[in-house]
């Protein structure tokens, strides 16, 4: 068995029956995200055996004790309140200590799934990811922090999910403040030693859109939040192909790294079909950027157009259904240049 981490802002309530599954003594979670999101987070834990990935059935969620309202209370007017209290700084301090005891390389990989995932795909995702990213042992990644929003498993619901994408940005920035706080008392009050492992992101298809929300947040935020992740991954980005230019949010996103890489394919059939009946704009992640040379610096592209070994006729998710992309983000992970880079 194996043990990776959740952050969400789905339902989480103490509703029973067939819609929902158990994630903790007292709580449950909606099945097929056909909620709205919610600005709440929530923390946690989901563990399965990497052998057993099909079916929702197979993960084990445990989604920890919110916070008393009157210590969020007091966390929102700026006092000081027991840390133990937070959710987020628990995990929070799990990786921070499971960092500490590393003997090799063991970064962090924190994932935001995108449109028409519902809690048994983005589940399923994650056991994906840990089989292609944590696994091989030439890979950096050891722990995964998946971002899942109350995306539904329904075609005709894209608006649906794309309006919770922008509202999920905003719950993330959240998170991304809390963890700017969890370092600043762990290194700056505590004088702690900071860890030597990495955090990556990687958003895909419309998790670009939490991602590209999460950084309007942010600006609007009173603590500024930079240079949290070594490496940024926009694959198959179901944004418009001029999000990178200024003075759109994306353009700021290599403020919160030290690269980022946007991965594209020409014939990615789930961004055609975007293009073509919900979007009036071609996709980031099927052309690339529009201009080139408005790219900030540390900023990469990669086409994939020319790989043969994606499995599935959409051409979507590559970056589980190609062993050459996999082994490409390995490599990125690690600190390469992607094979797949394209000059500016």
């Amino acid at each position: 068995m194996v043990t990776h981490y959740i952050i969400t802002n789905r339902e989480v309530s103490n509703q029973k029956g067939r819609d929902y599954i158990p994630v903790n003594s007292k709580e449950s979670m909606r099945k097929d995200g056909d909620e709205e999101a919610r600005h709440n987070l929530r923390y946690g834990t989901v563990t399965f055996d990497p052998a057993k990935t099909k079916g929702l059935s197979k993960y084990k969620v445990n989604i920890l004790t919110d916070a008393p309202e009157d210590a969020l209370l007091s966390y929102a007017g700026g006092e000081t309140v027991n840390k133990k209290v937070f959710p987020s700084t628990q995990i929070f301090e799990e990786l921070y200590r499971s960092g500490t005891k590393a003997k090799k390389q063991e970064d962090i990989l924190v994932f935001v799934h995108g449109f028409r995932n519902d809690l048994q795909e983005s589940l399923e995702t994650l056991g994906e990811l840990h089989k292609k990213y944590v696994v091989p042992e030439d890979s950096p990644i050891e722990k995964i922090v998946l971002f899942t929003w109350p995306a539904k498993k329904k075609l005709l619901k894209y608006r649906s999910d794309a309006f919770d994408a922008e509202q999920s940005g905003f719950a993330l920035a959240r998170s991304m403040g809390s963890l700017r706080e969890f370092f600043r008392n762990k290194f700056v009050k505590e004088g702690k030693k900071a860890c030597e492992q990495n955090i990556h992101l990687m958003c895909h298809s419309m998790g670009n859109r939490v991602f590209q929300s999460m950084i309007a947040a942010i600006d609007n935020m009173d603590v500024p939040v930079t240079n949290i992740f070594k490496e940024i991954i926009l694959i198959a980005a179901d944004v418009d192909y001029d999000s990178l230019q200024s003075p759109k949010p994306l353009y700021k996103a290599i403020d919160l790294g030290s690269r980022v890489h946007v991965y594209f394919h020409n014939d990615d059939f789930a961004l055609e079909i975007s293009e073509s009946t919900k979007n009036s704009h071609n996709r980031l992640g099927r052309w690339g950027t529009k201009k080139t040379d408005q790219l900030p610096d540390d900023v990469y592209e990669s086409n994939v157009t020319s790989i043969e070994d994606i499995k599935g006729v959409t051409k979507h998710s590559y970056f589980i259904d190609s062993d050459a992309v996999v082994g490409d983000l390995i490599e990125v992970f690690r600190g390469e240049y992607s094979s797949f880079e394209i000059e500016p």
